[in-house]
């Protein structure tokens, strides 16, 4: 049997609204320690993979671990009708593991309703993807900044056009674009420390200059979840996806990869410039967007 119980506007449904834009189908395994959350948009250009450890709800069983797929779009409608303050039940039993059962209770316990949401065919493909632990360290530059700011920064940049760049080196990161209008460049100085302070730009550490070209479509729908939390996690590389990070109390989490958009063929002016090692990072953007296929193990 799995259970939880969760107060209304918690955490959960705040995230499952914010990725509706993002992704159909989810699948989710549950376990004693609490639940993981794993989607491929349908472009196969954004990875979402998400840990709600079992203290962040009110409360949580989970007797046996067992997976299922969800509806996003039908849990968030179902979700969205209970009423302020309601407590909220979601509950599968062993006997039926073929939907759920989602349950609003009133405040003064005077009223209770009952809903039921059909599961999506188990038997569906499963995703998979590394640990974090064995991926951080090829991560060429991370860095965190106020969620706030990373949101204001998407916006803005989108007035212009629908690509943005993300550079990083030792002294500088900057969010740039250039369209048709004009061009925008946001730089920020960041602090060079492992500890973030929650107020400003930091720099955790990088190894030379890494850039990145990303739809600003997809940063957009990360910076939207990102704004449930104080701080959010960047992580750039020319060998894996970027990543999005926020935390979610002490163990839990929810990250983002998202594939850089893929140059046209032909050198660009840096390719020109930098020869066998522009050529190498052209290269090694198009098998990033293989890689994520790979994780949606059919």
């Amino acid at each position: 049997m799995f259970e939880l119980t969760m107060a209304k506007g918690s955490i959960l449904q705040g995230v499952l609204e914010a990725i509706l834009d993002l992704v159909n189908v989810a699948n989710v395994d549950c376990s004693s320690k609490g639940f993981s959350l794993q989607a491929l948009d349908i472009e196969h250009v954004v990875f979402l993979s998400l840990f709600f450890p079992s203290e962040v709800f009110r409360s949580y069983r989970c007797d046996e671990d067992c997976s299922m797929r969800i509806a996003i779009a039908d849990m968030v409608d179902l979700l969205r009708a209970s009423n302020d303050g309601d407590i909220i039940t979601i509950k599968v039993t062993d006997q039926n593991f073929e939907d759920i059962t989602i349950t609003f209770e009133s405040p003064d316990k005077t009223k209770t309703t009952d809903m039921d949401l059909q599961l999506v065919d188990a038997r569906s493909h499963r995703l998979k993807i590394s640990e974090w632990h064995d991926m951080e360290s090829e991560y060429q530059a991370i860095f965190c900044m106020p969620s706030a700011q990373f949101m204001l920064n998407c916006k803005s940049l989108s007035v212009i056009d629908d690509d943005v760049v993300i550079r990083v080196n030792e002294e500088v990161i900057s969010f740039s674009t250039k369209g048709k209008s004009g061009c925008v460049n946001i730089s920020h100085v960041p602090n060079k420390t492992d500890k973030p302070e929650k107020a400003s730009v930091t720099l955790t550490h990088v190894r030379g200059i890494v850039s990145l070209t990303l739809n600003l479509r997809y940063m957009k729908s990360c910076a939207k979840v990102s704004t449930l939390f104080d701080q959010v996690k960047i992580g750039l590389s020319t060998k894996l996806p970027l990543m999005v990070e926020c935390k979610i109390a002490e163990k839990g989490y929810i990250r983002y990869f998202v594939a850089p958009l893929e140059e046209e063929e032909g050198k660009t002016e840096t390719e020109e410039a930098e020869g066998e090692e522009g050529r190498q990072r052209k290269k090694a953007k198009k098998m990033m967007k293989q890689e994520m296929r790979c994780w949606a193990d059919e």
